[in-house]
């Protein structure tokens, strides 16, 4: 596993489309930072993977593909001197051998079920059926964190605050938090270097790059973002879907006009509710007048 092609060959050997329509709720992911939680950060690394892509060859729809591509991750693997060939109907890998790798993961339905569809897409796709061990989470943690596990660990991760930094510093300083052993100086470097950055969109871009050159290391194969169901009435106005599923209830009212329901369901949150704003507006005045009086106070001294 310390090889970078088998890594890279186990990642691309999974069908994430498939696999969210196991688990429903999910949409396929193959960055570390999760879509649809910043927006701006996403437009700052779909720029900076443009560039940074196009200088080795490459493109950003190609590295979007890496959902899956069962036919490369053969051919990775065949180049890490384990070749992947013909057996019946499917394929076979008599010479990597799972005797130090399997899938360790806590025990849960849902991660059973993950755990059994990986398996399943490895034997199908690279002809290697690699075992599956489970415990108890209160065992299965530390053991994560010392990075005591052969092969595969399952992970997931909720984001502490609204920003990307929240996901990438698990790999920060060699005692960091990944669960992977992995640590590369360079990468301290990088978001060192974008955490001392005021302008915002240009920290972002800086994030983004440090993102990409941990990705191509392939030390970790996301799968899936999870994702909320809730349901609303149309008449209720100022709920909106948010990360956390945390819902500002004082701002929820109940609509009599039908003529101002909520009947575009796809464009919920780009369309704007005035008294939503209003409410809005005046907290943030609240706050700026807050602000001034301070700097007034602090000028008058």
């Amino acid at each position: 596993m310390d090889n970078q092609k088998v890594r890279e060959a186990f990642a691309l050997a999974i069908d994430r489309d498939d696999y969210v329509k196991l688990r429903r709720t999910y949409k396929p992911l193959v960055d570390f930072v999760p879509f649809g939680i910043y927006p701006k950060y996403e437009e700052a690394r779909d720029k900076v993977y443009t560039a940074e892509l196009k200088k080795q060859g490459s493109s950003l729809d190609e590295w979007k593909a890496r959902k899956f591509n069962a036919e490369k991750a053969r051919q990775l693997m065949t180049e890490a001197g384990f070749p992947v060939q013909k057996s019946g109907s499917g394929w076979s890998c008599p010479s990597f051998s799972v005797d130090h790798v399997s899938i360790t993961y806590n025990t849960a339905e849902s991660n059973k079920s993950t755990a059994e569809f990986v398996q399943a897409q490895w034997k199908q796709n690279l002809g290697i059926t690699v075992p599956l061990k489970n415990m108890e989470f209160k065992t299965f943690l530390p053991l994560l964190n010392r990075v005591d596990y052969e092969g595969f660990g399952r992970r997931g991760w909720v984001g502490d605050y609204m920003d990307p930094y929240t996901f990438l510093y698990l790999f920060y300083s060699p005692q960091n938090s990944g669960a992977t052993g992995w640590w590369d100086p360079k990468f301290d470097r990088m978001l060192d270097e974008a955490n001392n950055t005021v302008d915002e969109q240009v920290r972002y871009e800086k994030l983004a790059a440090a993102e990409l050159y941990m990705m191509q290391k392939q030390i970790v194969v996301p799968l899936g973002v999870p994702g909320t169901s809730w349901l609303k009435k149309p008449y209720v106005k100022g709920l909106y879907p948010n990360p956390g599923t945390l819902h500002p209830w004082k701002f929820v009212y109940i609509e009599r006009d039908p003529a101002k329901w909520d009947t575009d369901v796809e464009n919920l949150l780009t369309v704007k509710d005035p008294i939503v704003q209003q409410q809005l507006a005046a907290i943030v005045k609240t706050q700026q007048d807050f602000v001034k009086s301070k700097a007034n106070e602090k000028a008058a001294e």
